[in-house]
């Protein structure tokens, strides 16, 4: 008999700890250099305008928006003096949204590992990065709404009267507040019926799917005292056996929990028990006492407020629908929202489903695990529901007043964390997680399509829609660098389903299998989750702290503007700048005063300004650079390009100042001698153009990016509008490239072309890999001129010609050039 004290379990960290450490890192990743890409010409300086205003600035036409989003912007810029301060509430309310995914999941059951798993997938959202480090999006509403439903359902929960009323108080205030970001339709509707979908699961409860040793409490267990005999085997397999029976996941404490039940335990399970031996691991193994059933009921405010909650949301939706039915053109502050003319006009446009997409791209790209989630929420059951019925109300708000930012990112990161759980736990059955698996590889690989084909959905999720051909993807290197976060989801899911714990009967007969099944075996229990942390580090850092930066230098001023700044100062340049048709917003933000400007209505007053032998500069559209270079050319003056790093507007001068480079983007497709590519042909086209010359990346391998080359010999300006056809093309079925683009990236168009010129056309293409056949590809020619019609070709004259020309004539006249091999 031992008279040493009796160890104590180590006490287990609660919500709250968890919260703290979660919103920390999300605060690391979102405030620090919140400022140093500069504000985006669409989206943000209309919000800095409402803040100046309410400061006393006399300015107009200003846009109508939410009350309380906007005056915290004001009392951040207020503070600060510094325009990009208007960010901080958004990244501060963000970085608490994360916080908040991190609590919720370690006060429905989860475990501390899966808690800030939550909130790792809750900061790696596209949404949540968007809105952190732009002031685009409704964070304040969201987090305002949030709270709100997870006060109310806390209440509900409660077993104690005097803190179901101060939790229902604090709901009433968040509500509140939510309604005056959000409106009535998200702001209030949303939170009271995902509260009134509160209930905790049967108390009764089992966590066969979860994985071991991540219990919230137990006592440590030795892999001996599990694997050893085969008795362990056979009561393993046994479904009423004492040590399946004691293998639970024991609910939080009620004072841990945040005032949640302590019975909130869903089980996790898609089948009967697993054996416990085929999911142990050498180290310790936590085993927990069966969930008791003497959790303490609800107070008795629990139904009553159930009642109201319920009542107030058809009082609220009953509201917001007759607002929006009597709403005109105009801005209704209870509703948040002005209706989209768009929309109001082309209401077939814009499906139900709309939303759903509009979501998987804020979610990108771990909308599959979400669903995968949605379908098995185990304990995850109310923030189920509540992600359900809010893409449902978000989805019909959308109908009416356009795209948004779905505002479920805490129950979408629960979901997701779920989903995870449950894929790499090995009481889950085999089939379930390879089916499980199937579907989120499948995920991922369709978003990677979709991150290459229409890059800006997911680049610019929040941005007002542009269209793909305003979104600088190919400066931004941003199909590559999404289609590989996509990837990279992909293979952290395969990793983590690799370095899982092997389920009931993994081992197989040979000795190599068995030898792989004891390896899995002595994996650390944590290393599932560590490669999934890995991946979600990587795309925050990727998308948050690389791309929205450097997209902000295409949609913003700061940059340019800077740099003739000190270019001013320096004396390289005038203190004037002239301005030509640039009506930026971020001119008055980041640009010189008023008496500096010098307005510059037409072409010729700007020309007669650089043909000046003194130093000039001006700022013009991106679209006028191709004229003003041709009447450059033809009048003898110099013009240099000194920044080009915004998409629509061009710093330009007359005199380089010292140690700078032209960056003239037409340099880089206009020639005086052609270019030498690989393959020599001669097809000409109505006597407008001749293709003299072309060549292909090679290898060219499915699955990889290639790029086009092809030298054109200018006869004289083409029409605008013309487009080439290169693509290579076995068949009728295997096509590389099929569609026709624009000639020599648009950046010089065809009707400013002077015969003699010689212009390099470049196209970066991405192989694909299923659709296309391997083997010899034929390089087939054409040019547009209309969406129904092609030039004529008129050398050769015949159906053969030089260098192995093939003409195949008719309405939609192409040739074949050459032939590679697509490997």
């Amino acid at each position: 008999m031992s008279l040493a004290p009796p160890q104590r379990q180590p006490a287990r960290p609660g919500p709250w700890p968890l919260a703290a450490i979660a919103g920390a890192v999300a605060a690391l990743v979102l405030i620090p250099g919140h400022g140093a890409h500069g504000l985006w010409s669409q989206g943000e300086i209309g919000a800095l305008q409402r803040a100046q205003a309410a400061l006393g600035a006399a300015l107009s036409g200003l846009e109508r928006s939410p009350w309380l989003p906007d005056a915290l912007r004001t009392q951040a810029l207020a503070l600060t003096g510094d325009p990009a301060a208007i960010r901080l509430p958004g990244a501060i309310a963000t970085c608490v949204l994360v916080a908040l995914a991190a609590g919720l999941a370690r006060a429905l059951g989860f475990s501390a590992t899966y808690s800030l798993l939550a909130g790792a997938f809750a900061l790696a959202f596209p949404l949540s990065l968007t809105q952190g480090r732009l002031a685009v999006g409704d964070p304040v509403g969201e987090l305002a709404s949030t709270a709100a439903a997870l006060l109310l359902a806390a209440a509900l929960a409660s077993p104690r009267l005097a803190r179901a009323l101060g939790l229902a108080a604090a709901g009433a205030l968040a509500l509140a507040l939510a309604a005056t970001a959000s409106g009535l339709w998200l702001g209030v509707v949303l939170p009271l019926i995902a509260a009134a979908l509160w209930g905790p699961a049967p108390s009764r409860m089992s966590s066969k799917t979860w994985p071991p040793g991540h219990s919230l409490e137990g006592m440590p267990v030795s892999a001996a005292d599990l694997s050893s005999a085969p008795a362990a085997r056979s009561a393993a397999g046994n479904p009423s056996s004492s040590l399946s029976a004691d293998l639970s996941f024991a609910p939080a404490a009620p004072a841990a929990a945040g005032g949640l039940s302590s019975s909130l335990s869903a089980d996790l399970s898609f089948a009967p028990a697993a054996p416990a031996a085929a999911g142990a691991r050498r180290g310790a193994a936590p085993v927990s006492p069966a969930p008791s059933d003497l959790s303490p009921p609800p107070s008795a405010l629990s139904r009553p407020l159930r009642l109201v909650l319920v009542a107030g949301a058809l009082a609220a939706a009953g509201a917001a629908g007759w607002l929006a039915y009597h709403q005109g053109d105009g801005y209704i502050p209870a509703l948040g929202a002005a209706k989209d003319l768009a929309l109001r006009e082309r209401p077939h446009v814009r499906g139900f489903h709309a939303a759903l997409e509009d979501c998987g791209y804020q979610l990108f790209p771990w909308l599959p695990l979400v669903l995968l989630g949605l379908l098995q929420p185990g304990r995850a059951r109310w923030p189920a529901l509540w992600f359900a019925v809010g893409l449902a109300l978000v989805s019909a708000s959308s109908l009416l007043y356009g795209a948004r930012a779905v505002p479920l990112t805490v129950p979408a990161a629960v979901l997701a964390a779920a989903a995870f759980a449950r894929l790499v736990s090995p009481r889950t059955p085999a089939a379930a997680r390879r089916l499980a698996l199937v579907l989120a590889l499948a995920g991922c690989w369709i978003f990677a399509k979709d991150a290459r084909r229409t890059p800006s959905r997911v680049g610019a999720a929040l941005a007002p829609a542009r269209g793909e051909h305003n979104y600088p993807a190919a400066d931004l290197g941003a199909p590559d660098l999404l289609a590989g976060l996509a990837g990279g989801a992909a293979l952290a899911l395969l990793l983590s389903a690799m370095f899982s714990a092997p389920g009931p009967g993994g081992q197989g007969a040979s000795r190599m299998s068995r030898r792989l099944y004891e390896l899995r075996t002595r994996l650390p229990v944590w290393l599932p989750a560590a490669v999934m942390v890995a991946c979600l580090g990587r795309q925050a850092w990727s998308y948050g702290r690389e791309l929205l930066p450097r997209t902000s230098e295409q949609f913003s001023l700061l940059r340019p503007l800077s740099r003739w700044a000190a270019w001013a100062d320096a004396g390289a340049l005038p203190k004037a700048l002239g301005v030509h048709r640039v009506t930026d917003p971020g001119l008055d933000l980041y640009g010189p005063a008023a008496d500096q400007r010098v307005p510059l209505a037409t072409r010729d007053a700007l020309s007669n300004v650089l043909r000046q032998p003194a130093p000039a500069a001006a700022l013009i559209r991106t679209s006028e650079l191709a004229a003003l270079h041709q009447t450059a050319r033809a009048g003898g003056f110099p013009l240099y390009v000194l920044d080009a790093s915004n998409r629509d507007v061009l710093l330009i001068a007359n005199a380089l100042p010292p140690g700078e480079a032209d960056v003239n983007p037409i340099r880089r497709v206009l020639f005086d001698e052609p270019p030498a590519l690989a393959h020599q042909t001669l097809v000409r086209f109505d006597d407008y153009v001749e293709v003299i010359g072309w060549e292909w990346d090679e290898p060219v391998v499915r699955g990889r990016d290639v790029e086009l080359r092809v030298v054109l010999r200018a006869l004289k300006p083409m029409p605008s509008g013309s487009k080439i056809t290169f693509r290579l093309q076995q068949g009728r079925l295997s096509r590389v490239n099929p569609m026709p683009h624009d000639l020599v990236e648009n950046i010089y168009p065809p009707q400013y072309w002077r015969a003699g010129d010689y212009l390099l056309h470049r196209f970066r293409v991405h192989v694909p890999t299923l659709e296309i056949v391997p083997g010899p590809h034929e390089v087939v020619l054409g040019m547009r001129r209309t969406e129904n019609a092609n030039y004529k070709i008129t050398v050769p004259e015949g159906e053969t010609g030089e260098h192995g020309v093939r003409v195949f004539p008719g309405p939609h006249e192409f040739a074949v050039v050459g032939e590679l091999q697509v490997w």
